[in-house]
């Protein structure tokens, strides 16, 4: 696994009104457009903003650090949010993570859900799902996993639908880098961190699989992959076929 600086960039010149350089950001994957001004970070803005913005304010006002502050907007209609300081992966495919990375990340995931869960921009939902809780949107300090950003795609959802997408984003696949023993190991470790028990275990394996289908669709709806044979479709034919092994392993 490969760690850059959460404000990794290429050389940019200092704006000549001594404004402060804005510089390229290297963590994420989708966003474009995302810069370091600063001790800020400036985003795009869409139409998923006003929820966005309404959840980074509820996570604040409840305490929760975990997720970036939401500082207003700039001249350029972009919103403004404190920068992360820390490192960020760019390695979607290494998922190779120690036990305690698995073990904080489980932790960190735990915190926003809870942050959320029974109140009103929850909507009736059990919480709000991050809903890309992968590596990418995660600033790691000294290696472990302490805080998320880029909440374009967070919902209010069940707990169990977000763990399920964010154990294949951290461990499961056709191209992960260890044995699934281990891999299987390490989502027990992640399951038992976030406190996931009993019956909500039962069928986490075909949960998982649901999940990533709901995904492809997403991204076929939006004209984004539509091929049959797309890394996508290769995954959830991995996680069909160990769907039982990942049902028993956790």
């Amino acid at each position: 696994m490969a760690l850059s600086e959460s404000g990794g960039h290429r050389r940019v010149p200092v704006l000549a009104s001594g404004q402060e350089p804005e510089i390229p950001l290297t963590g994420g994957r989708i966003t474009k457009g995302v810069v370091r001004v600063g001790d800020t970070v400036r985003r795009p803005v869409g139409p998923h903003t006003p929820f966005v913005h309404r959840l980074l304010r509820h996570l604040e006002d409840v305490g929760c650090d975990a997720a970036p502050k939401l500082l207003g907007t700039d001249g350029e209609g972009r919103e403004i949010l404190g920068f992360q300081h820390g490192e960020t992966t760019a390695d979607f495919q290494a998922r190779d993570w120690s036990p305690a990375q698995i073990t904080a990340a489980a932790r960190l995931l735990r915190r926003l859900h809870d942050a959320t869960a029974g109140a009103p921009i929850a909507g009736g939902e059990e919480t709000v799902c991050h809903n890309d809780f992968s590596p990418l949107n995660v600033t790691f300090v000294d290696g472990l996993p302490v805080s998320a950003f880029d909440f374009d795609q967070a919902a209010p959802g069940p707990r169990a639908r977000d763990l399920a997408y964010a154990a294949w984003l951290w461990l499961l696949g056709a191209d992960i880098t260890g044995p699934l023993r281990r891999q299987l190991a390490l989502l027990r470790a992640f399951l038992d961190a976030y406190g996931l028990t009993g019956d909500h275990r039962h069928g986490f394996g075909r949960r998982v699989v649901a999940r990533v289908e709901a995904e492809l669709d997403m991204h076929q709806r939006a004209g984004r992959i539509t091929a049959p044979g797309s890394w996508l479709h290769r995954e959830i034919a991995w996680l069909r076929e160990h769907a039982d092994a990942v049902d028993h392993g956790s």
